[in-house]
């Protein structure tokens, strides 16, 4: 998967951290939805829920070597309560985050759930994703189904976490080639894609294409086809296409949210 940011995790590292937070998921929640409360109970670790405003989505402390989580309850999301609370188990399970903290040392608040400019940061994430959506069960419950925006919904339902959160893990374990990417005011924030997605730069670079169904509910207002697959055009989303792909067919798949959109982009 890569990104805007240059801050890249080793393939070594990411292996570890997926094992690792699989592992986990397995020995304290060996079945059904994995419940962060568990696993932090079992290790003893104390956690409360509360509204903060807008001062961090999760944080992990360390007192005279116990531990605790605060989790902030401010935009009444469970996926995004259940994400940040596996994200700060992973600083804990992560040796060199926990040594860090028992050191009197501080982590980065947890604030952007997608977009990370900080390696620890990155690192918790990966392991909440697998935390939450371990790869050998995902894809038990993928079996035989191909890939579409249904079936992101179906598991995002099944493992109680967000789409964009279910997206990423798909696209983590390299399970289809796709791109996600997200705007808001008509200006493009980030976008991950694939190794093997055939496209790397988007039309516009950091703006968004007009002649997309993104770009229809940034400069049109048009609701009509959010969150429906729509077929596009090569031509329509990405630079430099060559002549003879500039009708290959992708399907886009858009969700809103105020000012902001996310899009996924695949082809068969």
């Amino acid at each position: 998967m890569q990104e805007k940011t240059k801050i890249e995790l080793s393939n070594h590292r990411k292996t570890e951290l997926s094992e690792l937070a699989e592992f986990i998921s397995m020995e304290y929640c060996p079945q059904g939805i994995v419940l962060p409360e568990i696993i932090a109970k079992q290790k003893g670790i104390s956690f409360n829920y509360k509204n903060y405003a807008d001062s961090f989505a999760g944080v992990l402390e360390c007192d005279n070597g116990g531990f605790h989580i605060y989790l902030n309850t401010q935009n009444k999301n469970n996926t995004k309560v259940r994400f940040s609370f596996a994200h700060e188990l992973g600083h804990y399970f992560i040796d060199e985050h926990r040594n860090a903290l028992v050191k009197g040392k501080s982590l980065h608040k947890s604030y952007n759930q997608y977009f990370r400019k900080n390696i620890v940061e990155k690192e918790a994430d990966l392991f909440a994703s697998n935390l939450l959506m371990p790869k050998c069960r995902i894809l038990k419950s993928i079996g035989n189904r191909k890939f579409s925006a249904d079936l992101i919904n179906s598991l995002k339902t099944e493992y109680d976490v967000s789409f964009t959160a279910c997206a990423i893990q798909l696209m983590n374990i390299d399970f289809h080639p796709f791109m996600i990417v997200f705007a808001d005011n008509h200006s493009v924030k980030w976008k991950f894609f694939s190794p093997d997605f055939p496209y790397q730069r988007l039309l516009n670079d950091n703006t968004v294409p007009k002649d997309t169904v993104m770009g229809e509910y940034f400069y049109q207002n048009q609701i009509d086809d959010i969150g429906k697959t729509v077929t596009v055009y090569a031509m329509d989303w990405f630079d430099c296409v060559k002549d003879e792909h500039i009708q290959r067919k992708f399907y886009e798949y858009c969700i809103t949210h105020k000012s902001s959109a996310m899009s996924i982009i695949w082809e068969d």
